[in-house]
């Protein structure tokens, strides 16, 4: 009986050994990379950062033990294995996801002096992001919310675009396409460098599958208040689109 149960517990590693480990339980997997189930800070409930640049959200990305997002990736994760149109489906469903909200005139000059406080209510009157997760069915088959409307993301380019920049900025936002489309998982932006933010520019972060053997819980912490020590998060952004 022990050499059997010895020989079963070898085999029952050896398979174990065998299967990817995965990804950390705030990321989904697809194929062989994970992605974060919610737009950053990558919390349910939490509201969604923006004024973030290419460079802020690598930044961050790097700081959780992850990376940015590729374009080929994200557009995998919103289409799915039937290469949808939205991350819910072929057809476009009204309110389904956060891309109906109406656009409205902003202060260039006064957006310009960010991060000063006037700067920072100027974001706060024109941000109109839903809670991460808050449109339930605004989810992709993998498990992945509000890949369409809500922020506008950062990923890094992997397609032919006008501009060559090396990041480009998909999804659209909360107020749909810039003229007037509804987001699309291939809906995108190459207009603006690394450098760029605006009121609705965010980003969620990718990392790898773990396929070695080691625990899919390895980077998985989501400290606030680790990343606000490196400089990488506004915490009085955060707390004022809370308000």
């Amino acid at each position: 009986m022990s050499v059997m149960l010895a020989t079963l517990a070898a085999e029952t590693g050896a398979k174990a050994r065998r299967v990817p480990a995965g990804c950390p339980r705030d990321m989904a997997r697809v194929a062989d990379f994970c992605i974060d189930r919610f737009e950053a800070p990558n919390r349910a409930n939490a509201m969604p950062l923006v004024m973030q640049s290419a460079r802020d959200a690598a930044a961050w990305c790097s700081a959780h033990d992850k990376r940015m997002c590729t374009e080929s990736e994200w557009i995998g994760a919103c289409e799915g294995a039937e290469h949808n149109e939205y991350p819910y489906g072929s057809s476009h469903v009204d309110a389904r996801c956060n891309d109906d909200k109406l656009w409205q005139k902003v202060d260039e000059s006064t957006l310009a002096k960010w991060p000063a406080p006037e700067a920072l209510a100027e974001v706060k009157s024109l941000y109109q992001a839903s809670p991460s997760g808050a449109r339930r069915r605004c989810v992709s088959e993998g498990g992945v919310s509000d890949l369409t409307g809500n922020v506008e993301e950062w990923v890094v380019r992997t397609r032919e675009h006008v501009n060559p920049w090396p990041y480009v900025l998909i999804g659209c936002y909360w107020a749909g396409c810039y003229g007037g489309n509804k987001p699309t998982c291939h809906s995108t932006n190459n207009a603006h460098g690394p450098e760029f933010r605006y009121y609705e520019t965010g980003f969620r972060c990718c990392k790898d599958a773990a396929g070695d053997g080691t625990s899919p819980e390895r980077g998985a912490v989501n400290s606030d208040r680790t990343s606000a020590r490196r400089g990488l998060v506004d915490p009085a952004q955060s707390a004022a689109l809370r308000k």
